[in-house]
């Protein structure tokens, strides 16, 4: 009998890696970044990745930061949440709170490759002007 793999859980970010059809690889948060995504039993997620070693504002306070450190911060971090479900092969976020405010309300589709019981890429793919991009994020499961 076949175990059913399940993605319920907490997964610790390993590597985030990008590229389009026509260009080489990029990370997009250095190559250490850090992050959490969580699936919940009840059909509720949240992901978060940030660039390891993101400088601090001036003042702790990010209404008053400054426009320079605003965009910094933005470019560093990708955030979202939401409802989930899975099919054991894709997962389909509802977006319901995002930094990138255009994916609010949207269904984002990510193929799962398993790479071991608690390692897996979740893998997302656009089209940007005439150009694909791919989106890789490796998780590990997170342990008590």
């Amino acid at each position: 009998m076949q175990q059913t793999r399940s993605i319920i859980g907490a997964w610790r970010l390993v590597r985030y890696w990008t590229r389009y059809d026509d260009g080489p690889v990029i990370d997009p948060l250095g190559d250490r970044p850090v992050g959490l995504i969580l699936y919940g039993p009840d059909g509720h997620m949240c992901g978060t990745m940030q660039r390891a070693g993101a400088a601090p504002f001036a003042v702790a306070d990010r209404l008053s930061a400054s426009p320079e450190e605003k965009a910094r911060a933005f470019d560093d971090y990708v955030t979202y949440c939401g409802r989930w479900r899975t099919d054991g092969r894709r997962v389909w976020h509802r977006v319901e709170a995002s930094l990138l405010p255009n994916w609010i309300g949207e269904e984002q589709e990510r193929e799962i490759r398993w790479l071991g019981d608690d390692h897996i890429e979740l893998v997302g793919s656009w089209d940007f002007g005439g150009r694909r991009r791919e989106a890789v994020v490796e998780w590990r499961r997170e342990r008590a």
